[in-house]
């Protein structure tokens, strides 16, 4: 909070957002929640990428949504409401265009874990190579992008949740109504015998390998679907988040409200797409 001062006095708005930004995403990247984040994806990916082609592929295409994409709601959710927990957001009401600025700003950061979950996959990327790992097969940059932007999609959705329902106990009711609606999605409409439905990709947690049977270590394909279009989905959904983060503060509602208009557009088109 130190850099909003300084922000809110720039010269220029574009200044003082890249200050507030800035000050935002180290506040999000130094989160205790986030860091824990980061050593959960570790210790999954260091437990299954080395046991064989099928956990290989799958490490480095699923993990990043569930074992760091759900602390990273919460990191994000305890950072944007910071200020009312402390009881010193009426002490920056006065400062013009507090709110609607940190808002835009805490949006800007959550580029920060996105571009630190890129980095993290070219990592593991270059660890494969370097030690020979082998993969059934290399995953699509479709496939590698979604586990980056479920962490996007996780700060944004965060924010908008700090921003719209400043409850205590909120966030973790939304996290597990979530998680309640991807596990009916992914199940929903599937055959006997068959752990997942036709609707799987409309999920936000997705393994796109599917798995043989006992010791679950043999390659028999993938689950159907665009996953290029399921990625495009995963960006609108992104998109919405953010609209309805700024909207709980932002003067220019006709803007967000458009953008909220644009997103589910993207969503619903993609998700059609993803089915087909």
């Amino acid at each position: 909070m130190s850099a909003v001062p300084h922000a809110v006095r720039g010269t220029s708005r574009p200044s003082a957002l890249h200050v507030l930004a800035t000050n935002e995403a180290r506040r999000l990247l130094c989160h205790p929640l986030n860091l824990l984040g980061v050593a959960m994806w570790c210790i999954a990916v260091g437990t299954d990428a080395w046991a064989g082609p099928r956990p290989a592929f799958t490490a480095l295409t699923a993990p990043m949504t569930l074992f760091w994409g759900v602390p990273v709601f919460f990191a994000a959710n305890l950072v944007t409401s910071s200020a009312r927990r402390a009881g010193t957001e009426e002490l920056l009401e006065g400062l013009p265009r507090w709110r609607e600025d940190r808002t835009g700003a805490l949006c800007l950061a959550a580029l920060a874990p996105f571009f630190m979950g890129v980095a993290a996959q070219a990592l593991l990327s270059c660890l494969y190579l370097v030690t020979g790992n082998q993969l059934e097969r290399f995953p699509t940059i479709a496939e590698l992008a979604c586990g980056p932007l479920n962490l996007l999609g996780g700060c944004l959705l965060g924010i908008a949740v700090a921003r719209w329902t400043p409850w205590p106990g909120a966030p973790l009711l939304i996290m597990i109504i979530l998680v309640r609606v991807n596990q009916y999605v992914n199940t929903a409409g599937a055959g006997d015998g068959q752990e997942t439905g036709p609707f799987y990709l409309l999920g936000f947690y997705a393994d796109f390998a599917l798995w043989g049977p006992h010791p679950y270590l043999a390659a028999i394909g993938f689950n159907p679907g665009s996953v290029g279009w399921h990625a495009v989905y995963l960006l609108g959904l992104c998109l919405g988040a953010g609209a309805l983060a700024m909207l709980a503060d932002s003067s220019r509602r006709r803007l967000w409200l458009a953008v909220g208009a644009l997103a589910v557009v993207v969503v619903a088109f993609a998700g059609i797409r993803v089915l087909l």
